[in-house]
């Protein structure tokens, strides 16, 4: 697949002449060029995007990788981003964080998203240890997807770990409004339903629902 080809990581279609005009019309210049010579890659972020990283933070971005941050939908809030003391956001291939999108990248955190990924508007990524999200994912509107719980748990007198990481294989749909908490796997081509609260593991190619999520259906498969 060109680069050319990966330019809309939401649909498998070439883009046309709009998306190319959409991007220009929409693009903060100064700010994406920064962005882009700091990270030795292409980031291209949209006017009013918010952007904080701390000295020593970097955005990775693999070679021939694309970085798109809000550019789709009408959402009234702009995208932001912030990555604290020493964390990492790897980008391998083209990756779309749309309007309304929070990403959060603490101290020494590492957020990995994969090709043809992408979170729609208003979801929330909260990394404090590791969160990997594979190639070919569709993160949905109102997500919220997190390793941390930030305080700690103690059962029995014995304290929970704060943070767990989180791993989400390849081609993984995650429906609208559904959670996703520390020390969950989500194997490659399944499917969380709306609303659903994740946590432990979900087999490759099932689809859970629930609060907590349950296996309903195996063998599936799902198309963009």
């Amino acid at each position: 697949m060109t680069t050319r080809q990966r330019l809309r990581p939401d649909t498998n279609d070439r883009p046309g002449l709009g998306v190319y005009l959409h991007i220009l019309k929409h693009v903060a210049v100064v700010r994406s060029l920064r962005l882009s010579l700091r990270s030795r890659g292409a980031v291209l972020v949209s006017r009013g995007t918010l952007v904080r990283l701390a000295r020593d933070a970097r955005i990775e971005i693999a070679p021939g990788s694309f970085l798109f941050v809000g550019f789709v939908h009408l959402n009234p809030v702009p995208c932001a981003i912030h990555l604290g003391s020493g964390a990492r956001l790897v980008v391998e291939g083209t990756v779309q964080l749309h309007r309304g999108v929070r990403v959060s990248v603490h101290d020494g955190a590492r957020l990995r998203l994969g090709n043809r990924s992408y979170v729609n508007d208003g979801s929330v990524v909260t990394c404090f240890s590791s969160i990997t999200i594979g190639e070919g994912c569709s993160i949905s509107w109102n997500t919220n997807i997190l390793d941390t719980n930030v305080h700690e748990l103690v059962v029995d007198g014995v304290a929970r770990p704060r943070s767990q990481p989180v791993e989400i294989g390849d081609h993984v749909w995650i429906g609208t409004a559904a959670v996703v908490l520390p020390g969950t796997s989500i194997g490659s081509g399944a499917v969380v339903g709306a609303g659903s609260v994740v946590r432990g593991r979900v087999d490759p190619g099932t689809v859970v629902v629930g609060n907590p999520a349950r296996t309903v259906r195996r063998d599936v498969e799902w198309r963009q």
